[in-house]
């Protein structure tokens, strides 16, 4: 196993200022959020009754609390599964699609994981509750933090970014073969799809986060582990060719399979709770999750690259603006300069994307300004404070107590 632990000065297209601004939004508390609103579903086994369809229900209004436009993406299938036996049964993947305003070609960037869980005693028989908080809450958190992040900087990109949930993966990557296949019908030309499988298990002391790659694609996992390296504290690990085989079991293996582009992320220390009961939420490492995400982040970015003729202004305002006291008890107070002449909008929402506060004002004047916002009447958490101006955005945490 080769733990890749170099650092590069490269910025493969991306702006470090971009850079610099846009992972510290990467929030650990927003990823478990996630992670126990999936958990909180008690199985997302896709053949129990009823499968997926409330699980991607939830996914698809989160996508579009973050401005993605989504649709779940249902497919039949009848076939036999070596521990649940002949089925035949709906799935439900989710497809969102954030579209590109100055597109560069027609490729479209993938982020994916799969919804579905699984969970079965020491005889392979299944059992009712498959929590699934680390196999595979976990990528599906990282999914919904990039759309959190892209919406909160209203970022627009040079190529259509589409945020993927897959049914089915624990009965043989069914939704994502279902996926690849349409888009080869489709046509469609992927530049790259991002796969997350278990990414949230791993020691405090030992962060490495495992590239697995195909034989189409090792530009990419070299990519990956360099930019992993150089915005994460985490180290990469790109396997040997012997222990490469488990690139076959995941999602990404079915884009591979038909020709696309792809890496693999998952956790290094390979999760003891694995397809157990066990697979809850507090086993999870979020600080490492939030690393995780920042990787994907930067890959996404490396990509479709930001389009500077929208994206790069979003972070004029980024020194200028501070809330205080934070955390806030009941008021706080926003201050923030403006260098021009602007209407500027204020708003506060929640880690779903939930607007809890806004404030439309009229043209200021350029200079120092200072607005009072009651947050008394919320509850204790996190949210985000975003100031928007004609020269674009800033988006700020405040905890309220």
């Amino acid at each position: 196993m080769v733990v890749v632990t170099m650092m590069t000065s490269a910025l493969f297209a991306q702006n470090e200022e971009d850079m610099s601004s846009l992972l510290p939004q990467i929030n650990a508390d927003s990823l478990l959020r996630t992670v126990n609103d999936l958990e909180s579903f008690g199985s997302r086994f896709a053949l129990r009754d009823g499968g997926n369809r409330e699980v991607a229900e939830y996914l698809v209004q989160r996508l579009g609390n973050y401005g993605i436009n989504a649709v779940i993406d249902s497919f039949y299938n009848e076939s036999s599964n070596w521990i649940a036996g002949d089925y035949a049964q709906w799935f439900y993947n989710v497809k969102g699609v954030l579209a590109s305003e100055n597109p560069k070609d027609d490729s479209i960037v993938i982020v994916g994981a799969h919804l579905d869980a699984i969970s079965y005693d020491s005889n392979y028989g299944l059992l009712e509750q498959a929590p699934g908080a680390d196999d595979n809450a976990s990528g599906v958190a990282v999914m919904l933090e990039l759309a959190r992040i892209c919406h909160e900087n209203g970022l627009r990109f040079k190529r259509d970014i589409h945020f993927m949930a897959y049914d089915g993966e624990e009965l043989g990557l069914l939704g994502s073969y279902d996926d690849a296949w349409r888009r080869v019908e489709s046509g469609n030309h992927v530049a790259v799809m991002l796969n997350n499988d278990m990414v949230s298990y791993q020691p405090d002391d030992d962060w490495r986060l495992t590239l697995h790659w195909y034989d189409n694609s090792l530009d990419i996992v070299a990519r990956a582990a360099e930019i992993c390296s150089q915005y994460t504290n985490i180290a990469p690990v790109v396997p040997t060719e012997d222990e490469n085989v488990n690139s076959r079991y995941s999602d990404s293996y079915a884009y591979y399979y038909f020709g696309f582009r792809t890496v693999f992320a998952i956790e290094n220390t390979f999760s003891t709770s694995y397809h157990t009961y066990h697979d809850v939420s507090d086993s999870n490492n979020y600080d490492f999750l939030a690393d995780v995400a920042r990787y994907n982040m930067a890959m996404l970015v490396a990509y479709t690259e930001l389009d500077n003729t929208v994206g790069v202004e979003e972070h004029t305002v980024a020194a200028a603006a501070r809330l205080y006291p934070n955390p806030v008890t009941e008021k706080a107070c926003l201050q923030y300069q403006l260098s021009d002449n602007s209407p500027v909008e204020i708003s506060v929402t929640d880690l779903l994307g939930r607007t809890m506060l806004q404030q439309n004002l009229s043209v200021q004047t350029a200079g120092v300004h200072l607005m009072e916002l009651d947050l008394s009447q919320l509850p204790s958490g996190i949210y985000l404070c975003r100031l928007r101006t004609n020269k674009g955005a800033e988006t700020l945490k405040i905890t309220r107590k």
